[in-house]
This record gives C-alpha cells, sequence and structure tokens, in this order.
C-alpha cells in the first residue's frame, strides 16, 4: 500500500487531498520539513484544512507525509507545526489523540502506514518558533511518554 493510495481510501473530503512530495504544506511550512533524496518523500496531506468545514470544533492534527526510506516499505509521518511552549502540550496532545482516534476510526491504511514506522517516530512536534519546554519539565516528560517528539525542523535521510 502506497501512501497516496491511502489517502484515496480514506473518507471525504481527505480521499482528495493527496499532494505530490511536501506540495500540501503550507509555504511558510515547507521549509522545516527536508529530505536528503526528495524522491522519498512521496506525498503530503493538509489534513487540518480537508476537515476544517466538516470538523470545525475538532482538535484537527496539521500534516501527513508519505516517506519511502532506502530500505523498508513506504510509511505515513505526522507533523503538527505549533508553538512549543509549556503552556501548549496539553493542546498539542489532544490533537494528537484527536489524531489516532480519527486513524483507527476512520483511515486504517493510513494508520497502517503509520504503524509501519515501527522504532521511528511516526508522530512529529515542529516547533513554529523558539523551543521554550524545558528538557527536564513535567511537559517534556509528558511529551516523550506519548510518543510524540519534538524538534525545530524534520529531517529525513
Amino acid at each position: 500500500m502506497t501512501f497516496k493510495r491511502a489517502v484515496e481510501a480514506a473518507p471525504h473530503p481527505v480521499n482528495g487531498s493527496y499532494r505530490p512530495g511536501k506540495q500540501a504544506l503550507e509555504n511558510k511550512h515547507r521549509h522545516l520539513v527536508e529530505c536528503d533524496d526528495s524522491r522519498r518523500l512521496t506525498g503530503s496531506i493538509e489534513l487540518d484544512a480537508a476537515l476544517v468545514r466538516q470538523r470545525p470544533n475538532d482538535r484537527r492534527w496539521d500534516y501527513g507525509l508519505g516517506y519511502k526510506p532506502a530500505k523498508g516499505r513506504e510509511r505515513a509521518i505526522w507533523v503538527e507545526v505549533h508553538s512549543a511552549k509549556t503552556s501548549e502540550v496539553s493542546a498539542v496532545l489532544g490533537k494528537l489523540e484527536w489524531l489516532k482516534i480519527w486513524l483507527n476510526g476512520e483511515a486504517e491504511q493510513l494508520r497502517q502506514l503509520t504503524e509501519r514506522a515501527g522504532k521511528d517516530i511516526p508522530y512529529v512536534w515542529i516547533a513554529s518558533g523558539k523551543n521554550k519546554i524545558p528538557p527536564n519539565s513535567p511537559q517534556a516528560r509528558r511529551l516523550n511518554q506519548s510518543g510524540l517528539r519534538l524538534k525545530n525542523g524534520l529531517a529525513l535521510p
């Protein structure tokens, strides 16, 4: 299963949101995701924009990316671009919970691609500015326990 086909199998309107490479990322966010070999970044969706009309009050996740590593099968990586402050940790963890519920309940094939990441973390919070979450804070510990990784950008090999 490819990322493109998994997106197309998702419910409407997500099924029409696939874009090649990083094209689904807003211009102001594209530079935050880098890939040594751009052909390995197989596609993207802006999940938030796809579902804003259908679910205006939900805590929607920003982006999904298809990624094909040098060895192994294609997988999905989920990226949230958000300010990195201790006061925002609960909000982003709420978005992560929403994403996992959505994947489990409505997007089975995307969920399967997400699980392919294995030891690699498929959920990434990219700081939209300076990271203001101290590494030894209770909020940082909550992030580590959740499986969500906070980064200044996403660099894929």
